[in-house]
């Protein structure tokens, strides 16, 4: 339970400190990650600060599909500007579970692309997600670090690189997820 909450403060604090400024856009995000053990999809969207999402995951002692719908406020501690949400989430597991969700979240430009920072904590299970990932603006190339877990024993620590397609919306994915030793490839759509 200790290294749960150390997680999930370390999820918080990469959303709120680590980049200056708020991410707030409306756009859609698509993902879908594919291993030999596990596969992720997710879905949101987000508009004039609603965001609604899904997740769908498969892995070696079952699968889940989660339901989350949560509005936005801009916040600004240490002064640095931070997007907040918070709302309620449904899973399906072996049952049906609801709770409630909070993400902290902020984006920074740079010279040569950015830095997204997100974490996210869930009452179900006491789950947390954090990534920070960079971009690369000019070459398309991203390389992102996710920590993911919960307070029944499950955690994960993946290194995800990514390409963009051209001019496009569209990232190919490949990662290692160092808890399962495996490799995953996948696609994302990013229109934030």
């Amino acid at each position: 339970m200790l290294r749960t909450l150390r997680r999930t403060a370390l999820s918080l604090l990469l959303g709120c400190g680590l980049a200056p400024f708020a991410a707030h856009a409306d756009g859609e995000y698509l993902q879908f990650d594919l291993g030999p053990k596990d596969s992720t999809a997710v879905v949101s969207f987000e508009r004039s600060g609603v965001s609604a999402g899904a997740l769908w995951s498969r892995y070696t002692d079952g699968g889940a599909v989660a339901f989350s719908l949560t509005g936005s406020r801009q916040v600004t501690p240490w002064g640095r500007p931070v997007t907040l949400r918070l709302g309620p989430t449904l899973r399906f597991d072996d049952g049906a579970s609801i709770g409630a969700k909070l993400v902290a979240e902020s984006y920074t430009s740079t010279g040569w692309g950015g830095v997204f920072a997100i974490g996210e904590i869930n009452s179900i299970d006491w789950s947390y997600f954090s990534m920070l990932e960079a971009t690369h603006q000019s070459s398309g190339l991203g390389l992102a670090l996710v920590l993911t877990g919960d307070d029944t024993g499950y955690a994960e620590q993946s290194l995800v690189a990514s390409k963009r397609l051209g001019r496009s919306d569209w990232r190919l994915r490949m990662g290692y997820g160092f808890d399962a030793r495996e490799i995953f490839v996948g696609a994302a759509l990013n229109t934030f």
